[in-house]
């Protein structure tokens, strides 16, 4: 174990680290923050809609229309949303000036989409764009570094306002991409989004299969032992797709058919999630019953953390991470109960999730909401942190017990 522990530390982890930090990993990663607001401002709506209600069907049907505007435009332009977001933190990531980067980002993705006749068709502009805008970012701010860098600007005199000056330095990269585009998808008549999604299929349909989950919550849990940040690197590359499928369950939902995509954003509330990544509310209760002095003020001082979702207190603090005892329980215990969750939703035990909320809502709660008020996920999350807590207890009493020696330990010791 000692081995295998050293060769990720030595070997495996500083390239892991490094891929962490590639400027377009992190830029994806940054730039799909900016959905979060509209996402959850829709998923208000849409949850308003659908309460779970005897009569309250009828009862808004009048307004029904009005009460899914928000969510037909947020989720609707989804993908432009990704394009504003993406076209930006690559702008940053390539110190473009972001004003224009944006802009030439936002335009190229349009081009890209235009349908047949080469008009803009807003239906495209959802989820199904999502990859198309991401690719088209990043391909637009590197043709636009690409003259930047060896100076092929127009560059105006010091007098000139640097709004203006920033315009036209601006001109020539920007033409450059947005030309790029225009010859790709007009004179070639490419469809450049069908291509991408063509590209990106396997890693869709993968995302919604219960092995291909099983394997990104695996290598995600087995990067944090290892002390990075496995959301970082695993989320930023799978969180588009889980996006694409929470959306293509509101829609679903709001035509009035059951939803289809299981693993939508949001469903790793169900496990993965119980109190932080790895499921780590379960190890905070284990830590409130220790004998030791160190792990019972840390289970005191990290319950409220982790009641709102956040692990790092624990994790690190713990340790968690480099830790070989909890290793087990930390990357058993989420893939278990997320595998039977997989299940009970494929058979319709609990419904799938409709609408996203704040991250940081409480283990329970959040399970109630996203999935549209239906009782039996809660009911489900509430028997899912016992599990946890009763997988996590063996391991954590040989923590306990070995931190409660080193405490005798010291005390004997200042005694002497």
């Amino acid at each position: 174990m000692k081995a295998l522990t050293g060769w990720f530390q030595n070997k495996f982890s500083p390239t892991l680290a490094r891929i962490s930090n590639m400027k377009y990993l992190i830029a994806l990663r940054d730039g799909m923050i900016i959905t979060v607001p509209f996402t959850i401002f829709g998923s208000i709506f849409m949850i308003i809609a659908n309460l779970p209600i005897n009569g309250w069907s009828d009862l808004i049907a009048p307004i029904l229309p009005k009460l899914q505007a928000p969510v037909t435009v947020t989720f609707g332009i989804l993908a432009l949303i990704v394009a504003v977001g993406m076209s930006y933190q690559t702008s940053k990531a390539n110190k473009i000036d972001p004003l224009a980067g944006t802009a030439i980002g936002v335009i190229s993705f349009l081009i890209c989409m235009l349908d047949s006749k080469f008009a803009i068709d807003p239906s495209t502009l959802g989820s199904g764009g999502m990859f198309t805008a991401i690719v088209v970012a990043i391909v637009s701010s590197e043709i636009m570094r690409f003259f930047i860098k060896r100076n092929i600007v127009i560059k105006m005199p010091e007098p000139v306002p640097p709004a203006v000056a920033n315009s036209f330095a601006s001109l020539i990269p920007g033409g450059a991409a947005l030309l790029f585009f225009w010859i790709v998808r007009v004179l070639c008549n490419v469809q450049i989004n069908d291509v991408i999604q063509a590209i990106f299929s396997p890693l869709v349909v993968g995302l919604n299969s219960f092995w291909g989950m099983e394997f990104v919550l695996f290598l995600t849990l087995l990067l944090w032992t290892m002390g990075i940040h496995g959301n970082n690197v695993v989320g930023a590359v799978a969180s588009p797709v889980y996006l694409q499928f929470l959306t293509g369950n509101i829609a679903e939902v709001s035509k009035g058919q059951m939803a289809t995509h299981i693993t939508a954003d949001g469903f790793l509330n169900f496990g993965m999630n119980i109190g932080g990544t790895g499921a780590i509310l379960g190890l905070v209760i284990c830590m409130l019953f220790a004998r030791s002095k160190q792990y019972k003020q840390l289970g005191r001082l990290g319950i409220v953390p982790a009641v709102f979702q956040i692990s790092e207190p624990i994790m690190f603090g713990f340790p968690v991470v480099l830790n070989p005892t909890l290793m087990i329980p930390f990357i058993s215990v989420p893939m278990i109960l997320q595998g039977i969750t997989y299940f009970l939703m494929k058979f319709h035990v609990i419904g799938m999730v409709i609408a996203q909320i704040p991250w940081t809502t409480p283990t329970i709660i959040n399970g109630y909401l996203i999935t549209g008020g239906d009782w039996r996920a809660p009911l489900w999350q509430a028997i899912q942190l016992v599990i946890s807590v009763l997988v996590y207890w063996p391991f954590f009493k040989i923590c306990d017990r070995a931190a409660v020696k080193a405490e005798a330990a010291d005390e004997l010791a200042q005694q002497n």
